[in-house]
């Protein structure tokens, strides 16, 4: 495989694309509206050359600094543009497929767009889905179809995770880390554990306890008394 081969080799150098509240995943999809000169200058390098852009946190307190170099997290995401369409004034909206995590080596100047030097992280315990069982994957389905009947679109986000089809389990794990609810902070840890079986533990612990804190609040509206008559 193309990033097998690019684990193996030199380390490569990616453009960076820092964002306040985003956390990409591998074998999800990310669009995006590029308007800032400098990132409109990422995208037409990047269209020039393999394509390729690293979307990375930016840590707390980026505010003060946004214009400059403000601080990030040091594990990301490699996307590959798939589609672009260039707008009037240069601007692009972008639609990225997640290939891989990274973490920062080295951060690189030369351009008015901030590049890194990155090694690309190995998925630990992986697990082939098409030819072995999976006791955490069933798990995960059930209790996160449970979780889906309880949102709005929760049908249609079903239909979209095609989860039935997902080869490796790093790919399920992703693609419902990536639909479920979780704060940026916690969506960060996960795409820095490297270990595929502890990714998968942690989130069924976690939609397991979202399923009873929204059944518990069922339970309570069900027992809710009305005290307007007395």
């Amino acid at each position: 495989m193309e990033s097998e081969k690019k684990i193996s080799g030199k380390s490569p150098i990616i453009p960076l694309f820092p964002l306040p509240t985003t956390v990409f995943y591998p074998n999800t999809s990310l669009p995006l509206h590029i308007f800032e000169p400098r990132y409109r200058n990422m995208v037409e390098d990047t269209l020039n050359g393999k394509g390729e852009i690293g979307i990375i946190l930016l840590k707390p307190g980026w505010e003060s600094d946004y214009q400059g170099a403000p601080e990030i997290m040091t594990t990301g995401c490699v996307g590959k543009i798939e589609r672009h369409s260039k707008l009037p004034e240069g601007k692009y909206n972008i639609l990225l497929s997640g290939l891989y995590r990274f973490r920062i080596l080295n951060e690189i100047r030369g351009k008015i767009y901030r590049q890194a030097e990155v090694e690309f992280l190995k998925e630990i315990n992986d697990q082939d889905l098409t030819t072995e069982t999976s006791p955490i994957k069933e798990q995960l389905i059930r209790v996160m179809q449970l979780y889906l009947k309880n949102i709005p679109d929760g049908t249609k986000i079903e239909q979209t995770l095609d989860l039935e089809n997902c080869r490796k389990l790093t790919e399920f794990v992703d693609k419902l880390t990536h639909q479920f609810d979780l704060p940026v902070n916690k969506m960060q840890e996960f795409l820095e554990q490297q270990d595929v079986q502890k990714r998968a533990n942690s989130l069924h612990s976690l939609i397991e306890f979202k399923n009873q804190l929204i059944q518990i609040s069922k339970n309570m509206k069900d027992k809710k008394v009305d005290f307007s008559m007395n």
